[in-house]
Formats: C-alpha cells, structure tokens, sequence
C-alpha cells in the first residue's frame, strides 16, 4: 500500500498577504522601470515597425484629447497593473469641446472593457495566485461568491476609491459566473459615471452662478 499524501493546508490570511503585496511590488516596478528607463524601452520598441506604430497612434490620440485617446486612456488605465485615476482625465474631456454624451459612452464603456482584462487575467492566473493546491477550499469560495458576490461587485464600481481593479482579478480567480460580471459592472460603472457627470454640470452651473 501506498502512504496516504498528507492533507494540505489552505493557504492562510498571512500568505495571501504575502502574494498581494508580491503583486503590489511587481506593479510598482513595472512602473519605476517605465519612468527611470523609459528612452530605452522606447529604443527597444522602434526595432520593430509595427509596434512602434501602435505606440506612436496611441500617444498621438491621448496627447491630442481626442475621443479615440479617451477609449485608450479609460481602456488601459483600467488595467490593476496601472494606475491612472479615470475621474479627473473624465472631468478634463467633458470641459472639452466634445458632446458630453459621446465622453460619457466612450468612457463607460472602455474602462468596462478594462475590468474585463482584469477579470479575464484573473480567470487565466488567478488559481495559482490565490489558490494552488486546496481545491476545496476554491469550490467553497466559488459557491460564495456566486451567492453574495453581485453586490459587492456592483458596489465596488459604485464607491470612490475602492481597487475595482484587483477585485476584477478576485472575481476572475474565483470563477464568477461572466454574464453576472458583466451585468453588474456595467450597472455600477454606468451609475459612478453618470453620477460624475450629473456632479459635474450642477457644479459648473454652480460656479457660473457666482463668477
């Protein structure tokens, strides 16, 4: 007879905390590396054609603020790996003399197309961050999300400042059902906008009133 494998531990609270923060630094890196070496990478990426006509397209549109540099800048600072604060850049575009609606739309809809890389990222590599040997213990976590997850989800677009981002991976990771996902997304990232969008007109018909 073979001996009987040992039963493994779940991972604990304290190692998720050492993978969270392992990602956190892999993020801050990436980012240091871009800003200290950043005329390198921008060598490196003109040896290839194609490439560095994508790249030289992307930063034309956002530097220029055109509604195609809108869905490129909401798409990729929806990234959990990036940090760029979507709220000002949404705030700087409706000053512009775009329609407040076209902004609106493009933004509700790339920065969703964002969370589902994030969510797709977790889907892909989320078991092994999270979860690599206690199969248990995923179904476990599945079946909660699956039952309480969709608040949460909603909410977590809806709130200020909350990691929508990494709670994509989360929600990946676990297996949430996708249509839910998405449902819940687009109803808590459509409210936040909107409601950024209401904020704003009343605030500038505010200040109208007393210049």
């Amino acid at each position: 007879m073979k001996p009987e494998r040992p039963e493994r531990k779940a991972p604990s609270s304290r190692s998720w905390g050492r993978r969270l923060l392992a990602w956190a630094v892999f993020a801050g890196l990436l980012l240091a590396a871009w800003y200290f070496f950043r005329d390198d990478f921008l060598l490196l990426l003109q040896r290839n054609e194609t490439l560095w006509q994508v790249y030289l397209h992307i930063s034309h549109h956002i530097g220029n603020h055109t509604l195609l540099g809108l869905a490129y800048a909401g798409f990729f600072g929806s990234f959990f790996f990036i940090f760029i604060p979507l709220e000002p850049l949404y705030l700087y575009y409706l000053s512009l003399d775009h329609p407040a609606i076209f902004v609106t739309i493009i933004m509700i809809v790339s920065s969703i197309a964002g969370l589902v890389f994030d969510y797709g990222f977790g889907r892909l590599a989320g078991r092994w961050l999270f979860y690599r040997k206690n199969k248990e213990k995923i179904e476990k976590i599945e079946k909660r999300a699956e039952r309480f997850g969709g608040l949460f989800l909603l909410l977590s677009n809806i709130v200020p400042f909350l990691p929508v981002q990494w709670i994509c991976v989360f929600y990946g990771a676990f297996r949430y059902n996708f249509r839910k996902f998405m449902i819940y997304t687009f109803l808590g990232r459509s409210a936040y906008i909107l409601f950024l969008w209401y904020a704003s007109f009343h605030m500038k018909r505010f200040l109208e009133y007393f210049m």
